[in-house]
C-alpha cells in the first residue's frame, strides 16, 4: 500500500512539472512575437518572410530556455535567494562565452585548456 501512495505522489509532481512547462509555451510565444516584431523593425533587418520567421524561431527558443532554466533553478534550490545567486552566476558565464565579450576563437582556446 505504501508503494502505491509514493508512486501516486510522484506522478502528481511529474504532472505538475509538465503542466508548468505547457502553460508557459503560449506566453513565451506572445512575448517573442511582440518583442520580435518590435526589435526586427528597429534593427532594420531585411523584411522577407523567411528571415523574419527564422528570427522569431530563434527568439522563441531563446526565451524558452531562459524561462525553463529559471524554473529549473527555482525548483532545485531551497529558497529564492539561493536561486538568484545561482542564476546570476550561470547567466554571467553564458554571456561571457556567448561571443560578445570574448571572441569565439579565444574562448575555444580557453575551453580547450580547461
Amino acid at each position: 500500500m505504501r508503494n502505491r501512495k509514493g508512486n501516486r505522489a510522484k506522478s502528481c509532481s511529474n504532472l505538475y512539472l509538465h503542466l508548468q512547462v505547457v502553460i508557459e509555451l503560449p506566453y513565451i510565444f506572445v512575448q517573442s512575437l511582440i518583442y520580435g516584431v518590435l526589435v526586427y523593425a528597429m534593427i532594420g533587418f531585411e523584411w522577407t518572410a523567411a528571415k523574419f520567421f527564422w528570427y522569431l524561431f530563434f527568439m522563441y527558443f531563446t526565451l524558452a530556455y531562459y524561462t525553463f532554466y529559471g524554473m529549473m533553478v527555482v525548483g532545485l534550490t531551497p529558497n529564492y535567494n539561493v536561486s538568484s545567486v545561482a542564476s546570476t552566476a550561470f547567466y554571467a558565464i553564458w554571456n561571457l562565452f556567448s561571443g560578445f565579450l570574448i571572441p569565439r576563437t579565444v574562448s575555444k582556446v580557453i575551453l580547450s585548456k580547461v
